[in-house]
């Protein structure tokens, strides 16, 4: 059983030392973050935009999707996309961080 996990190990230390990219999550476009607008941007437009989210889930009682990517290798960047929908289907709030 040890022997599997460190040779992952390995392998992934050495991805990020000769210059590989590790990622987390699923690439995403971030164009399309600056139409989104509350009360009006549907589940099918955002959908469309994004694609599948990577996790879906209740926030306080609404539907939420969550899309995220993160990279390690040559520096640590990241991307994450928080849409909680009303009852209607309608974007009731979202948030975007990056870095």
């Amino acid at each position: 059983m040890k022997k599997p996990v460190l040779a992952l190990a390995f392998f992934m230390i050495l991805a990020v030392y000769a210059g590989g990219c590790i990622g987390r999550g699923r690439e995403f476009p971030t164009a399309p973050v600056s139409s989104i607008r509350p009360n009006m941007t549907t589940k099918q437009e955002i959908f469309s935009a994004f694609g599948e989210p990577v996790e879906k889930g209740i926030d306080t009682g609404f539907e939420t999707w969550t899309y995220y990517y993160y990279t390690l290798g040559q520096g640590f960047g990241g991307k994450r996309l928080n849409i909680i929908f009303n009852p209607d289907g309608t974007v009731r709030n979202y948030a975007y961080s990056a870095n």
